[in-house]
């Protein structure tokens, strides 16, 4: 049986709104960040043998979202990868060349800079991604300086180790504060990045909302403490953080939505899970992984074949000419008092192989009991959604993005 799981909600949302009622206020300012995206190999965030040692044209074909920031005084530029999915922002020393020569060339020396402080207070730096791969260092605190915007006093991670495999710039880790390494290590609770945006005055509200833009696009943006009105389509739809998910996990995890296909003219209604689950919504996971049943289900639709598969993963190959069908897969998202719908249409889902005519289905299939409950929509979902996170109300709105609006003053402050 699964662990008991507590729902933090404000009472009185309006979940049928087009505007949760976090929208109805007006802070004085908010911070927009626009993002790139790069081809990288993907970051793995389970501690699996098969995740992490997977080379397959999947990995090739994915992309991460990067932000370019300057840490201290003066500022030293580095890109960093845009992570929901984790709560520490960190960057490489140069010191990490010698263990992982493929990490970047950019990198952060705290004793160049006239901000720099030193917390040791926050015991050692270290980060697991996978079995294999993971950086460890020591932490500071410094200024970090986004577009026009200088926040001080920001906890920064100085990752002295790394090994091949990891992400090249950094991570700029913007999830709840409880899923901090320092607290899950030491029980060390720092004010992350958002909390310090909101005590400084530069936002009004502990909330962001992230726009990837379609796979073919080269830019999307995150606002911290604000939205913009023109990227999404219908309502935006609100539902309350799962805390602690059932992994015992601080992440920014919703109830499971239920999901159905629709190709050629027919659809389908995927069988739910055999054991209920949860999903975090991950910008730092470039592929989606669900229950193995649902996966298989998918597959079977599509006609896809088996690729790899062990007691971990299992991943699929398909026709590429797939990806310019019509339809979609379909994932509602659904509460006592509304519900949203995010479709994803194969261009999103199929992505590029190495051998001709062959693609990757954009999703891994994993034990239906896997993490007892947890799984995650990554960016081959999150492209087509609209999100809004809210860490005041314990909130995540979502809604269908717009990739077609040009409009260049829409942003409006929480």
């Amino acid at each position: 049986m699964l662990p008991p799981l507590i729902l933090l909600a404000v009472c009185l949302i309006d979940y049928i709104s087009a505007l949760p009622p976090t929208l109805h206020k007006r802070a004085s300012s908010y911070v927009a960040l626009p993002f790139s995206t790069k081809r990288t190999s993907s970051v793995q965030k389970r501690d699996s043998d098969a995740l992490s040692a997977f080379d397959s044209p999947l990995e090739r074909a994915s992309s991460l979202y990067y932000i370019e920031v300057g840490i201290g005084t003066p500022p030293q530029m580095i890109d960093l990868v845009l992570d929901t999915g984790s709560s520490v922002i960190w960057a490489y020393s140069a010191g990490v060349a010698s263990s992982c020569s493929e990490c970047g060339s950019a990198y952060y020396d705290p004793s160049e800079s006239q901000t720099a402080i030193d917390r040791e207070d926050l015991g050692v730096l270290n980060i697991s991604y996978g079995s294999t791969n993971g950086v460890s260092g020591f932490y500071v605190s410094d200024t970090l300086t986004t577009q026009d915007t200088s926040a001080q006093d920001i906890v920064i991670g100085v990752a002295t180790h790394a090994a091949k495999g990891d992400p090249q710039g950094g991570i700029m880790g913007i999830g709840l504060p409880q899923n901090e390494p320092s607290y899950l290590g030491y029980g060390i609770e720092y004010p992350g990045y958002i909390d310090q945006l909101q005590a400084q005055g530069l936002i009004g509200v502990r909330a962001y909302s992230v726009y990837l833009n379609a796979i073919s696009a080269t830019a999307g943006m995150v606002i911290f403490g604000g939205y913009d009105s023109s990227k999404w389509l219908g309502d935006l739809v609100g539902f309350p953080l799962i805390e602690p998910s059932p992994d015992r996990q601080f992440d920014l995890d919703v109830a499971a939505p239920t999901i159905s296909l629709s190709l050629n003219g027919q659809t389908w209604e995927i069988p739910p899970s055999t054991v209920p689950y949860t999903v975090t919504l991950d910008t730092g996971t470039p592929i989606s992984r669900l229950p193995q049943t649902q996966v298989a289900a998918i597959a079977a639709a599509l006609g896809a074949s088996l690729s790899t598969s062990d007691s971990e993963v299992y991943t699929y190959v398909l026709d590429c000419g797939l990806a310019s069908s019509a339809g979609g897969l379909s994932f509602t998202f659904a509460d006592v008092s509304g519900s949203v719908t995010i479709t994803v249409p194969y261009s999103e889902l199929i992505m590029d192989g190495s051998s001709a005519g062959q693609c990757m289905l954009g999703m891994w299939g994993e034990p239906d009991d896997t993490e007892n409950g947890n799984f995650i929509l990554g960016d081959t979902f999150l492209r087509s959604a609209y999100v809004l996170y809210n860490f005041d109300d314990m909130t995540v709105s979502l809604a269908q993005a717009n990739w077609n609006s040009d409009c260049e003053d829409c942003i409006q402050p929480l």
